[in-house]
């Protein structure tokens, strides 16, 4: 809880291997009070059955913190299935309540980024959501790039382990699909060396953006992680927590700010990190 506001964390839930990482920052949110509740949104093929007997397995070990949310009774199954992911919306209509979206790739979360994320998002006048410094997000790296957090292009880092040396490209630009900061793996493989000898330094700051910035109204923007309140959809029009149009990274990025005319923020110094796109494999 912050500012006397419940947190819920909610994970579209597919994969054991990148969620056993995540659930160690959940844990260690949940024991800080920070985070009240998380839970699991079930968003598996039939064939994962490894996959889901993790999740049951770590709702049974953690019952008053981890939930398994079904798809919202009587809602068709959508192909592919990561249209199914805004549906969960349905369960997220208690005003007074933060949500805090977290991918179930998410391998890393600076100490203080949860909290960060939060504050913003209630003290913040209006806007959709808080969106934190998403390490391996390509509207990031771009802003990296310009900061000077990322090397500028044509620079190389030289690995004293031996592994081949690496000339950094150029962000084409601040867009969700950038053939480098979306597509390219080897930019990938980089940006992660970077976050975690960084963060081994002691140094993970260094990472921060050096202010806030705005969301550019009706760009498509990663929804990997997010603070929203549950007020936003407890009204909406065509039921509480009914995103029309459906998909929740285009109503979440490209829709609703535009019907707001309100941009949402990236949180300079709440520092995450996605572990891949499809492309970077």
């Amino acid at each position: 809880m912050i500012k006397d506001h419940p947190v819920i964390a909610w994970t579209p839930y597919g994969r054991k291997n990148t969620v056993s990482v995540l659930a160690r920052y959940m844990l260690r949110e949940h024991a800080r009070g920070i985070i009240d509740e998380w839970w699991l949104c079930m968003n598996t093929d039939d064939d994962q059955l490894d996959d889901v007997r993790y999740a049951y397995d770590l709702a049974r070990a953690y019952p008053q913190f981890i939930k398994l949310k079904e798809r919202p009774h009587g809602r068709p199954r959508r192909f592919p299935k990561q249209r199914n992911t805004g549906y969960f919306y349905e369960y997220m209509t208690d005003p007074n309540t933060v949500f805090l979206r977290i991918d179930d790739d998410i391998v890393y979360l600076h100490p203080e980024a949860v909290t960060r994320l939060v504050t913003h998002r209630l003290e913040a006048v209006g806007g959709v959501a808080s969106f934190p410094v998403m390490w391996n997000n390509s509207i990031i790296s771009w802003f990296a790039q310009q900061a000077g957090v990322i090397p500028a292009a044509g620079q190389t880092s030289i690995y004293a382990d031996g592994s081949p040396d690496y000339t950094w490209p150029k962000v084409g630009g601040p867009h969700c699909m950038d053939p480098v900061g979306w597509a390219d793996g080897r930019f990938a493989v980089a940006l992660h060396r970077r976050l975690l000898d960084t963060v081994a330094a002691g140094r993970a700051e260094d990472l921060f953006l050096y202010q806030d910035f705005p969301v550019q109204i009706g760009m498509q923007f990663s929804v990997s992680v997010f603070a929203s309140l549950g007020s936003l959809y407890a009204g909406l029009p065509d039921g509480p927590g009914v995103l029309i149009p459906y998909e929740e990274e285009h109503w979440h990025t490209v829709h609703q700010p535009s019907v707001l005319g309100q941009s949402s923020t990236i949180v300079g110094d709440a520092l995450v990190s996605h572990y891949t796109f499809f492309p970077q494999g």
